[in-house]
């Protein structure tokens, strides 16, 4: 293979990849709803409170979407949410759009 014709599949695979990676890519926010799981939600106590904030959650998913690991990257501030979040996420089967290692998403937490 001469180099020019190297340097073109190298770069027509790059393009390539360029152009269909985001189209099969999606945050885990939305793969978090799209797989069906169960959101965190308030208990009564919360409620009562009033309690609003955000949590953001780092994760650790295997080549089955299972969470193996999973660990608070920004507190609310308030443990009770926090712990649902948490909840929430460990109990979660992602069946499409995160990949396997260590991902990241938020919950944020609002009255409406």
């Amino acid at each position: 293979m001469t180099p020019h014709l190297r340097l073109y599949a190298v770069v027509t695979t790059l393009a390539f990849a360029l152009v269909t990676i985001p189209a099969f890519a999606m945050n885990a926010s939305q793969a978090f709803v799209e797989s069906g799981c169960d959101a965190p939600s308030y208990d009564q106590r919360t409620l009562t409170d009033e309690v609003q904030g955000q949590v953001r959650l780092n994760f650790l998913l295997d080549e089955k979407g299972s969470v193996v690991d999973a660990k608070i990257a920004g507190s609310s501030g308030i443990r009770v949410i926090d712990k649902e979040s948490l909840r929430a996420l460990k109990a979660c089967r992602f069946q499409v759009g995160v990949t396997p290692g260590w991902n990241n998403l938020a919950f944020v937490w609002k009255l409406k």
